[in-house]
């Protein structure tokens, strides 16, 4: 039966078009919806002069139909696949083009790149574009079945043409404040927000999208390499030879090099300003140890190594002559000849060779005396506020006096027992110890035992 059959005038057909739409809309869960659009088809209503009958009535449901009808359903579905894989084909084109441009610009060997990526794209597209065309194909055929009918709860073109009380209605449903309702006599006008604000979002949102690429241009391009290396489509040195490797070996040693000779400079020069004597030594073996590492930079490095190992040690030693003189003795004999005369943590030395002569002079001293029963053993030496002090086993760290009353004789040691002051006389072969009392003075010589 068609509407032609069942209406007899335009009039009628759209008085039974609302009478449906207004028994679809009283099943809607949504009060205030419902509630509007029913006043609007009631008022539409009223100023229609037309009673029809259950018969009629019914005959024009047919051809109101909702959401859930199965052609309604399918004809949906249908188009959401279809605007899936229109989106797939266009992601896929554009990651393929862009593919293809970082193949032209970064790689070395284009053709089996480019192909690989052509036929990947294309069977991709293709088959999207076949389950797009399936797709458009049965949302055709749903759509023939719909022809003529006025579907409630979406929009689909059916072919039916809406009279301006139908457009008052729909456009009531969506705002409760149209622009097309009646106030007061005159008619509101509304500018469509959505409209301008839609195409600027994107813009905006391209805009953004636009500048990332732009300002990360060779992140992604390193990227994309990254990528195509990993699944064999992009090699950066395809045609390489021994020559070529050799070429490419040495621009990166070199380029190492140089980086470890800044890194060693900095540290070396570093040391220098650096107040904790401590640090200092870290950084100077530090620095020798990034020398080390660029041999061949040029014909210095060896002599910056020295450099920074001597005054290393030198630092070392100096740390360590306040507790042991033995110590800092072994330190300066690693400096390796000659060191002298140059700027060291802003102070002058004028010759490390000298310093070391006088330490070996006073270590000359150490060793073991004897005489019966007596003992006496010199261990070490320290200096410290320009003072001596020797390290005994009897005493420990004692400060010595090298003004001594006694000729033949290097250092005076003073002891004193209750009453009775003894001094200890230490030279290269003996030591005299002098017991000063009441009763009178006692002395006692202690050899230096010999080292077999």
């Amino acid at each position: 039966m068609t509407v032609d059959e069942i209406f007899s005038s335009e009039s009628e057909h759209l008085y039974f078009r609302l009478i449906a739409a207004r028994n679809a809309l009283n099943a809607a869960d949504d009060d205030d919806t419902r509630q509007v659009l029913n006043d609007i088809l009631d008022e539409t209503l009223n100023n229609i002069d037309r009673i029809g009958t259950d018969e009629e009535i019914a005959a024009a449901e047919e051809i109101v139909v909702r959401k859930s009808n199965k052609n309604v359903k399918e004809y949906l579905s249908c188009q959401k696949v279809a605007l899936i894989t229109t989106a797939i084909m266009f992601v896929t084109g554009v990651g393929a083009a862009l593919a293809i441009l970082l193949i032209i610009i970064g790689s070395n060997d284009k053709v089996k790149p480019l192909i690989t990526v052509g036929i990947i794209a294309a069977f991709i597209i293709g088959i999207c574009a076949f389950v797009s065309k399936f797709m458009r194909k049965r949302m055709n055929e749903a759509k023939e079945q719909l022809k003529g009918k006025t579907v409630i709860g979406c929009k689909i073109n059916t072919g039916v043409k809406s009279s301006s009380s139908s457009s008052s209605s729909s456009s009531s449903s969506k705002k409760s404040s149209s622009s097309n309702v009646v106030d007061g006599g005159k008619a509101k006008v509304v500018i469509n927000i959505g409209g301008i604000i839609k195409p600027v979002i994107i813009i905006g949102v391209l805009a953004v999208l636009g500048f990332m690429v732009y300002t990360k241009w060779d992140q992604i391009v390193d990227s994309a390499k990254t990528i195509m290396f990993n699944i064999g489509l992009y090699n950066p040195a395809p045609d390489e030879n021994n020559e070529r490797w050799q070429e490419i070996n040495t621009k990166l040693v070199n380029t190492r090099r140089s980086v470890n000779y800044n890194e060693a400079v900095r540290l070396f020069e570093a040391a220098h300003a650096e107040e904790d004597k401590e640090k200092a030594v870290q950084m100077f073996l530090e620095s020798a140890d990034m020398y080390d590492k660029c041999y061949g930079y040029n014909d210095e490095i060896g002599g910056k190594i020295e450099e920074a190992n001597n005054c290393a040690h030198y630092i070392k030693a100096d740390i360590l002559i306040s507790t042991s003189m033995d110590k800092a003795y072994k330190e300066l004999k690693q400096i390796k000849q000659p060191f002298k005369n140059i700027q060291l943590m802003g102070r002058g030395i004028k010759d490390v060779d000298v310093l070391i002569s006088q330490y070996s002079r006073h270590l000359d001293y150490m060793g073991e005396y004897t005489s019966g029963d007596e003992t006496i053993v010199i261990t070490d030496f320290a200096r410290r506020n320009n003072a001596l002090f020797i390290v005994t086993d009897k005493f420990g760290e004692k400060k010595v006096s090298t003004e001594v009353d006694r000729e033949g004789y290097t250092y005076l040691l003073d002891e004193k027992k209750g009453d009775t002051v003894v001094k200890w006389y230490i030279t290269t072969d003996h030591v005299l110890k002098v017991s000063e009392s009441e009763e009178g003075t006692t002395e006692v010589q202690l050899r230096k035992k010999i080292k077999k």
